[in-house]
């Protein structure tokens, strides 16, 4: 059984709707996310949605959780899962220069098409100086950086950290799993989902903070599901009874998860994440939504379950409050 972590700030940010007052609205934020950012004298560009999303979605979830920005120190480490969202811009950049040839090459999309430019720039506009991690692991990549970061947080590596996940969908993207036959499905659009977390378990009766990561693992092969669940469930040291729900943060065919939650224990509702579709951003922004749901809703620990089209899962679990 490993130590909780306290979940102490979140950030989401996600495509808006088709009302010019909520594009206005994230527009807005990027505005709000910059101004903290930048220096007298020295105006900050953003080039690209998926890092307007990331650095929006990571400020929120710094300044929910107290921190100052820009920060200037090293306490913070950064765990950035970042997948689909990258091959997005590869098949742009490269579209152009079959269109244009060499003078396609924008020099501006370039540093994008490399996975670690959204941690890097996360990390240089907040000025965050801890360790820098990029995880790129499919859909489950934001999955990837929540257990990276407990991992870290755990063993004593940091003491804070800001992990979480980022996408941006294409067409493109969504017509190439249709031709190699994924399971998957989806729709364009873009999103990100941090958590700032903590070490060290809130003591009985302290609310600090919005909730606790209780426990993560993963699982692979053909019980994949089943293993990452009975893993965590034994990571966070609770029977499957003490579950109070589980939430989907995947486009997998409900019928056999299901299945494999009750092999694995678990008898308990089961709710799809609005935040399925949004892939490697889909896992933290799912764990986010059961730290904000609504305080009338039963309480207890919720398992949050992923999985991707290459046979594997990943599963965590999560406490609102002092629930």
């Amino acid at each position: 059984m490993g130590l909780p972590v306290r979940v102490c700030g979140i950030g989401v940010a996600r495509s808006p709707g088709d009302e010019a007052g909520e594009r206005a609205g994230f527009a807005g934020r990027v505005a709000e996310a910059m101004a903290a950012v930048s220096q007298p004298g020295a105006q900050v560009r953003l080039f690209h949605v998926i890092e307007e999303a990331g650095v929006v979605a990571a400020r929120d979830a710094l300044v929910a959780g107290g921190v100052s920005l820009p920060f200037g120190g090293d306490a913070i480490g950064v765990v950035v899962g970042v997948e689909e969202g990258i091959d997005g811009i590869k098949a742009e950049y490269f579209r152009g220069i079959l269109k244009d040839g060499p003078l396609g090459a924008s020099p501006i999309a370039f540093p994008f098409t490399t996975p670690n430019t959204i941690a890097a720039r996360i990390a240089i506009l907040l000025d965050l100086r801890g360790e820098n991690t990029t995880v790129s692991g499919g859909n489950l990549s934001g999955a990837q950086a929540l257990g990276l970061a407990l991992e870290n947080l755990r063993g004593g590596r940091c003491g804070e950290a800001l992990a979480g996940g980022v996408t941006w969908v294409q067409p493109i993207f969504l017509d190439a799993l249709a031709v190699v036959g994924s399971s998957e499905s989806g729709h364009a659009g873009w999103g990100a989902g941090f958590l700032f977390l903590k070490s060290g378990a809130t003591s009985a009766g302290n609310t600090e903070g919005l909730g606790q990561l209780l426990g993560y693992a993963e699982g692979v092969g053909k019980n994949d599901i089943r293993d990452a669940v009975q893993e965590c469930l034994q990571d966070a040291g609770l029977a499957p009874e003490r579950i109070a729900s589980v939430r989907v943060a995947s486009t997998s065919d409900p019928r056999s998860l299901v299945e494999a939650l009750h092999r694995a224990g678990a008898r308990v509702p089961i709710l799809q994440s609005p935040s399925c579709f949004l892939y490697a951003a889909s896992f933290p922004m799912a764990v986010a939504e059961v730290m904000e749901q609504a305080t009338d809703v039963a309480t207890g620990p919720v398992l949050v379950v992923g999985k991707d089209c290459l046979a594997g899962a990943a599963a965590a679990i999560v406490r609102r409050g002092g629930s």
